[in-house]
């Protein structure tokens, strides 16, 4: 399956998961029906550029906004790119209630391990709370 394939269908099932768990879904990248994600603010994470999330909801239960990204895992785990998205998302807080975003990261079942090691090397510690891992149903590898 093509790289752009597997990430399409992997942001169609986040949205999937998502509606699931009662979120409001505001935006989803090529998703029919909903507008594409607007690019959040980047508080000077690598190339300093916003970066538009692949699913941007609303979590009503606990009044946080919800920030969903799909990973192949076909060399998109530790880019600059990744990384930089990584931190602009969880640096994302809610200017009514100042309440942190969580980020929804869904990857291909056999790219898991993988990513919770990276985790650990390049995410701070303050921030694994906030990080929410999807294993996907439908793309294994």
């Amino acid at each position: 399956m093509e790289q752009q394939d597997k990430h399409q269908r992997l942001v169609t099932e986040l949205v999937g998961v998502f509606q699931q768990h009662g979120f409001t879904i505001l935006a989803a990248d090529n998703v029919p029906g909903f507008p594409f994600p607007n690019p959040l603010p980047n508080d000077g994470y690598g190339d300093q550029e916003p970066k538009p999330p692949d699913v941007y909801a609303f979590d009503p239960v606990s009044k946080r906004y919800v920030i969903g990204e799909a990973k192949t895992g076909d060399n998109d785990l530790e880019t600059e790119h990744s990384l930089t998205q990584y931190n602009v998302f969880l640096d994302q807080f809610d200017e009514e209630t100042s309440r942190q975003a969580r980020l929804y990261i869904i990857l291909p079942a056999a790219k898991v391990a993988e990513f919770n090691t990276l985790i650990t090397h390049y995410i701070h510690r303050a921030y694994w709370g906030s990080i929410v891992l999807v294993q996907s149903q439908e793309v294994k590898e």
